[in-house]
């Protein structure tokens, strides 16, 4: 079974947080300013590990709701060695359950992209951002959803990817868009979201990242420009996203 950690308070909401990256500073960063949760409600299931087990084996009544984060990996990745492949075979799983489920999820980027692929759309490599803040805007279904029209008509989120949505799905909803990347937040059905930007980066948490992603989403010699331009970003609009996310579900 997945991993977990009791709480002594069985009225405290919990939230399973599917991890798609390997344990580190990243790993730990996101947990940490996840909307202002304690470590106790967010239970981490390490979807890289051999030893964590299978979606099937959770009790998902256990929870009020799953994150799913982001993840170095690729789906686009031409070689994935045994943990790659383990992971990609979880997540589709997780996705396909709460898909046909429609539990209360929040996906963010890798997450987003899994549910994507699950749910029939494709992924294009054309739309790749760096560590960056860019522009997101609210659809008009964005403004009439019950949780995206929590957040600003109009606001800023990290981002850091490669793949992206390129065809969405017939069966997903488009709440947000991009001035680059289109495709920044989907629904599905009524509890299932998933967004392209990070809600859970803090301005800390962009510069763990940029710390270690030095010449993986930038050159290296441009680290002072991307700390300034990441610095000098607000983002307080996209970081209410799991603070309202999980008041709606608890």
């Amino acid at each position: 079974m997945a991993k977990r950690e009791k709480s002594g308070d069985g009225n405290m909401a919990k939230y399973l947080v599917a991890v798609c990256r390997p344990e580190g500073p990243i790993a730990e960063n996101e947990i940490s300013v996840m909307g202002g949760l304690s470590d106790e409600q967010l239970v981490r299931y390490r979807l890289l590990d051999e030893d964590a087990g299978e979606p099937s084996d959770i009790n998902w009544d256990d929870y009020a709701g799953l994150v799913i984060t982001g993840s170095p990996l690729s789906f686009a990745n031409a070689q994935k060695d045994d943990a790659h492949l383990r992971l990609e075979r979880r997540i589709g799983d997780i996705a396909r359950f709460v898909l046909d489920s429609d539990y209360p999820t929040l996906a963010i980027c890798y997450g987003l992209q899994a549910l994507t692929l699950a749910s029939g759309g494709h992924l294009v490599g054309g739309y790749a951002e760096d560590l960056q803040a860019p522009r997101i805007e609210l659809t008009e279904d964005g403004l009439a959803d019950p949780l995206a029209r929590k957040l600003p008509d109009v606001f800023y989120g990290y981002t850091g990817h490669s793949d992206a949505v390129g065809e969405v799905p017939q069966s997903a909803t488009v709440l947000a868009t991009g001035d680059f990347c289109p495709i920044q937040m989907l629904r599905w059905g009524q509890n299932v979201y998933g967004t392209q930007f990070h809600p859970e980066i803090d301005r800390n948490g962009m510069r763990v990242r940029i710390g270690i992603y030095s010449d993986k989403y930038y050159p290296a010699d441009q680290k002072e420009v991307v700390l300034e331009r990441c610095d000098s970003a607000d983002v307080s609009g996209a970081l209410a996203l799991t603070r309202e996310f999980f008041r709606r579900y608890q």
